[in-house]
């Protein structure tokens, strides 16, 4: 697949990472403050749930629209409003001094979160290689690895208030609209040139008639999705249907997600002694086998390690196909195709775990890892549509 290799500075790369870093922080410090945040406003353990789609809903509602906006006025631009709807939304989780204000401020922050996430992809593909490409992903697991710790350190060490950590998230989005604002003359998706000087970018509906983009959004759909189903039930399936003693499935649900950041950074270093096709390809075979694994149970350690390939091999998926997506349909099509990957993704993210549950409650979890595997491979069978769409364009390496 054809892809456009022009790295940007090395200094928005790695500020690119200290976003990533940042928001990979969220994800991480929610699940070990929620107990702060529960006692609190006193609600149950179902209220996360409802906090998580009222931000899934804010993600996916922007990603939708982040493409035409983005063609309007500019990443530079989109980046910063991303930037100030994160301060407001992280104030608004601090301040909040009832649930329902929480919930909104969450909705909120899916909102920030959604246009940085498509924004940021959408400049990355363009600009970035794809080795660079999965460091930048990876530096989400980094941000989400330190987040338990910083609760630990503020929360329990330092005796403060659970709100102050969200009022320290506000801080860094300033930081970040800080820094939007001094480097935005460098943030730039295409310099393609049309009708008197005005950059080229498709429509929403031109973009939407490409048969290559509905396959990219059931790929993403499917990947994302997958990649949630195996982590969130794979504590519940090895306890519950395997017999596994509690503290080693933890430490085997740890280390897949582990595995997680670890792939990206592993992957950084062979995508360049390998196209990003061929990878693509073998991680998803790869996926099937770690599920094939999981669902025969040939012996406990075969079904541990078959999780953790998994996730070793599920890692690359996102960044991958974003850096691929240029190539795939073309840069005037760039930001509008990410905002509809990511819209796939985080249906993928609400769905397919939803689904699961109900299969679960149905038929027992033993059904869990066949349900990976079915959806493994209708993500095998939609990405060699891909590639099939795409036969014509060389396969390069990225570098």
């Amino acid at each position: 697949m054809r892809r456009n290799v022009s790295d940007d500075s090395f200094e928005l790369w790695l500020l690119s990472c200290v976003i990533f870093i940042v928001g990979g922080l969220g994800a991480g410090v929610l699940g070990v403050v929620w107990i702060y945040i529960e006692a609190d406003f006193g609600v149950t353990l179902s209220a996360l749930g409802a906090m998580l789609t009222a931000a899934t809903i804010g993600r996916t509602i922007t990603s939708s629209v982040s493409g035409p906006i983005i063609g309007r006025f500019g990443i530079a631009s989109v980046m910063m409003g991303g930037a100030f709807i994160g301060i407001f939304s992280q104030l608004g989780l601090a301040l909040s001094p009832t649930w329902p204000m929480f919930m909104v401020a969450a909705l909120c922050h899916g909102f920030g979160s959604g246009v940085m996430g498509v924004g940021l992809n959408a400049f990355a593909a363009v600009r970035f290689s794809a080795r660079r490409m999965n460091w930048l992903h990876g530096s989400f697991g980094i941000g989400s690895t330190i987040g338990p710790f910083l609760v630990t350190a503020i929360v329990i060490d330092l005796a403060i208030d659970w709100r102050w950590i969200y009022g320290l998230f506000a801080g860094t989005r300033v930081l970040m609209l800080l820094m939007f604002f001094l480097t935005r003359h460098r943030w730039r998706i295409s310099e393609v040139k049309a009708n008197g000087g005005k950059r080229a970018h498709a429509r929403m509906r031109q973009t939407l008639r490409l048969p290559i983009m509905w396959l990219l959004v059931g790929a993403w759909l499917m990947a994302t999705g997958n990649e949630l189903v195996a982590g969130q039930y794979a504590n519940s399936f090895l306890i519950g249907a395997r017999g596994i003693e509690p503290k080693a499935a933890a430490t085997w649900v740890s280390l897949y997600w582990a595995s997680l950041t670890v792939s990206r950074f592993f992957s950084g270093f062979i995508i360049t002694r390998i196209s990003n096709v061929s990878f693509l390809r073998l991680n998803n075979i790869n996926i099937m086998i770690g599920a094939g694994l999981l669902a025969f149970n040939l012996s406990p350690l075969a079904s541990l390690l078959g999780l953790a390939l998994i996730g070793f091999s599920i890692a690359p998926f996102a960044p991958l196909m974003a850096s691929d997506t240029p190539g795939l349909v073309g840069g005037a099509h760039t930001a509008n195709a990410m905002g509809m990957q990511f819209t796939g993704a985080s249906l993928g993210m609400a769905l397919l775990p939803w689904l699961g549950g109900i299969l679960a409650e149905a038929a027992g979890l033993e059904i869990i890892p066949h349900f990976v595997l079915l959806i493994a491979l209708i993500t095998f069978l939609l990405y060699e549509g891909i590639v099939w769409r795409d036969f014509k364009r060389p396969v390069v390496k990225a570098v």
